[in-house]
Parts: structure tokens; C-alpha cells; sequence
């Protein structure tokens, strides 16, 4: 006989189940699709942490977006030689 699940082994189940689909779903477009997954996971992680009382994940996935952004344009730059 199984065990019942709590409502947050629950939530996490669905969780992983939901990720894996959209990565199978996603692995047909390349690398666009995987950051895409990508993407989701980081906000929704983000999510979690500011309800659990840790805003400061937000700010974290910002940053961590600026300095790729700041790398992304200086690989434009250095590629189109301006």
C-alpha cells in the first residue's frame, strides 16, 4: 500500500513531472528551447524563495541576467568591431 503524500511531496512531484515534459518538449528546438526551460525554472525558483521570505533571489536572478546581458553586448561589439 503507498503512502499518501503531503501537499508539498505533491507540489514538488508535479513540479519535476511538469519541468521534464517541458524539457522533452523543448530539446526539439536546440539550445533556445533548453534556455526557455531554463528561464521558467530560474522565476519560478525565485518565486518559491520570495514566499518562503527570500526576496533576495529576485534580485540575484537580475544580476546574474545583467552580467549576461553586459557579455552578450560586448561579444556584439567585438564581433561587428565597435
Amino acid at each position: 500500500m503507498s503512502q499518501a503524500l503531503t501537499p508539498e511531496q505533491r507540489r514538488n512531484e508535479n513540479r519535476e513531472r511538469h519541468l521534464q515534459a517541458r524539457q522533452a518538449a523543448n530539446l526539439a528546438r536546440g539550445p533556445k528551447g533548453i534556455a526557455a526551460v531554463w528561464w521558467d525554472q530560474a522565476r519560478a525558483a525565485a518565486t518559491r524563495a520570495e514566499r518562503s521570505g527570500d526576496p533576495e533571489m529576485w534580485n540575484h536572478l537580475a544580476l546574474t541576467l545583467k552580467n549576461w546581458c553586459d557579455q552578450a553586448d560586448r561579444r556584439h561589439q567585438e564581433q561587428h568591431g565597435q
